[in-house]
């Protein structure tokens, strides 16, 4: 039993991470035409980092609809994957 719950929990988080990586591929790909790097030498580090995210948020949320529809069907299917942990967690651990 044990077996079988480690093959069903590793099968679940890797269907999760790889929607997890692909959402961060499309957000950089959707995102690379407007968004401006700094230059600063001052601005490289985790504030960097931080501005950089919240900048390429501000783009999503100027793309069309249409053009999200994949990126959305993404994020969507990262968060059914994880719910569906949650709900095997909880079943499995019922089970003895």
């Amino acid at each position: 039993m044990f077996i079988l719950k480690v093959v069903i929990y590793s099968a679940t988080i890797a269907a999760a991470l790889f929607f997890g990586f692909w959402e961060l591929k499309l957000k950089r790909q959707l995102t690379d035409g407007a968004f401006q790097p700094s230059k600063n030498v001052g601005d490289f580090g985790a504030l960097n980092d931080l501005s950089e995210r919240m900048q390429r948020e501000r783009i999503l949320r100027g793309l069309p609809k249409q053009v999200l529809l994949k990126f959305k069907m993404v994020v969507g299917l990262k968060f059914l994957f994880l719910a569906i942990l949650i709900v095997e967690v909880i079943f499995l651990q019922k089970l003895k």
